[in-house]
């Protein structure tokens, strides 16, 4: 669903399990349903998840879902 959250982990070789410790989730199935767009991310996590990237990154690109990356695409 977040294509680029999800590259941007890929490149910095974290796994999704990774993530979850650093936001302290205990398990990463939660994470996994908010990666693919069935349920929310809270304005902390997104924030917290910046960080971690070193604030190289907005939260549009971020958190630009598949859905609005084609839509820009197509305007």
């Amino acid at each position: 669903m977040f294509c680029n959250l999800e590259a941007e982990l890929a490149r910095a070789h974290m796994k999704k399990k990774d993530l979850a410790v650093a936001l302290s989730k205990k398990n990463s199935s939660n994470l996994s349903l908010k990666l693919s767009g069935k349920r929310q991310f809270t304005l902390d996590e997104m924030v917290a998840i910046k960080k971690i990237f070193g604030n190289k990154f907005s939260l549009d690109y971020l958190f630009e879902s598949d859905s609005e990356s084609k839509a820009t695409k197509t305007a």
